[in-house]
């Protein structure tokens, strides 16, 4: 966040077109001295010249720099300072006193010295030494170290909310998860509109370089604040940089030899060292990635393999079913129509055997009633003393009952 005091001060509200496109600062009044830059700009002559003659071989003796004793004087010395980057052991940090009635007056002063950072040079070296530092502060710890870092990070902060670039972004600023997204790329373009007027510089205080070294100055601010406020991974960080940066600036189309000439003469093999790492971090998490997929892809194989396997034996299976179940269905149909042509002479054989039974049971009925009354009148001839008339009644009715039961087996083929 920004210090209470000192935001008051430092933020204007910005105007009903700060939308989109920067605009004059009302913290950068136009001035006539030359822009401030994070390199000495002096040649070595020129360095070396005293009463406007070359000294060689002996340098003029520089006056000693006073201590610093307090916050105020480690952020003079980052804006002030010709140096490219910021140098003060920790140890010393943490004997700096931090304590709540400064906050006012270090806003002041962040404030009149960021009027004079056109470039956001001292602003850069504030938050690249918070960041050099390598303490997490989002942790809530209160060492004295933690107290300093966090106390350099917030006026950091608030100077980068009043340049030109970062004016209409000052919520984002201080909230990654606000929107829309502050990227790199948007910050290099809101750069590269800002104009001398937007400083309150004059035009040739101002040039195509120093334009390039704000848009510079602002995405790698932006890109440490985010690491700072672990928002962005030291992955996120590098992929903002190449796509806002290191893309447009790598040289298109030259050969191997001078690649390895720019390479070679690199003086930060740390910083090739760590994109390196993370690139081939990156392409091992995707060989790791695409081993995973090709394993997959033979398994899918291996599977579509089994299952090609298994729906061709399925299919046997189904054509010697189907084929099983044709014969069953020929044999089903052969089976009703001897049923129905059984059904049908049975039929005809209980028709013929009800006429036989009928034929047999008149006869019998005919035969029986016959041998009756013979036997009747063979009784009666009995009765009356007529043996012999009886017995020949009773001879006839005796061999017709006979030749009835000799029909009779011979109808049954012969069973008694």
């Amino acid at each position: 966040m920004f210090p209470t005091n000192a935001a008051q001060a430092a933020d204007a509200p910005p105007s009903s077109g700060d939308t989109q496109t920067p605009t004059r600062a009302a913290h950068f009044p136009r001035r006539t001295e030359a822009t401030t830059d994070s390199t000495d700009q002096r040649g070595p002559s020129a360095r070396g010249r005293r009463g406007g003659t070359e000294r060689v071989g002996k340098k003029a003796a520089k006056p000693a720099k006073p201590p610093i004793m307090s916050i105020e004087d480690l952020v003079r010395e980052a804006y002030e300072s010709h140096a490219r980057l910021l140098d003060f052991p920790t140890d010393k940090l943490k004997k700096l006193p931090v304590v709540d009635e400064q906050v006012a007056a270090q806003g002041a002063l962040v404030t009149s010295l960021a009027q004079a950072d056109a470039t956001l040079a001292g602003t850069f070296k504030l938050l690249q030494y918070v960041a050099s530092r390598g303490v997490p502060l989002d942790r809530g710890e209160s060492t004295p170290v933690n107290s300093a870092l966090r106390r350099l990070r917030d006026l950091a902060l608030m100077a980068l909310g009043m340049h030109p670039v970062f004016r209409v972004w000052k919520k984002q600023l201080l909230d990654p998860e606000s929107g829309p997204d502050l990227t790199a790329e948007i910050v290099r373009d809101f750069a590269r509109k800002v104009t001398a007027e937007d400083l309150g510089i004059p035009e040739d205080r101002f040039k195509a370089a120093d334009k390039e070294r704000l848009a510079r100055n602002a995405i790698a601010s932006l890109s440490i604040l985010r690491a700072l406020q672990r928002d962005w991974t030291v992955d996120r960080f590098i992929y903002e940089s190449n796509a806002a940066v290191w893309a447009s600036a790598a040289p298109k189309g030259i050969g191997v030899e001078k690649a390895a000439a720019l390479i070679g003469a690199s003086r930060e093999p740390d910083v090739l060292g760590l994109v390196v790492e993370s690139y081939d971090a990156k392409i091992a998490s995707l060989h790791r990635s695409v081993a995973k997929l090709e394993s997959e892809a033979d398994a899918a194989r291996n599977r579509g393999v089994r299952l090609s396997t298994d729906l061709r034996a399925a299919a046997e299976r189904e054509a010697a079913a189907n084929a099983r179940a044709e014969s069953f269905s020929a044999e089903i149909v052969r089976l009703q129509k001897e049923l129905r042509a059984e059904r049908d002479h049975r039929v005809v054989d209980k028709s013929h055997m009800a006429s036989d039974y009928e034929t047999l049971r008149t006869r019998i009925v005919r035969r029986l009633s016959g041998e009756v009354d013979l036997l009747t009148d063979a009784l009666h001839a009995l009765r009356n003393g007529a043996s012999p008339v009886a017995e020949e009644f009773l001879d006839r009715s005796l061999l017709a009952l006979s030749r009835e039961v000799e029909q009779l087996k011979d109808a049954a083929g012969g069973l008694a």
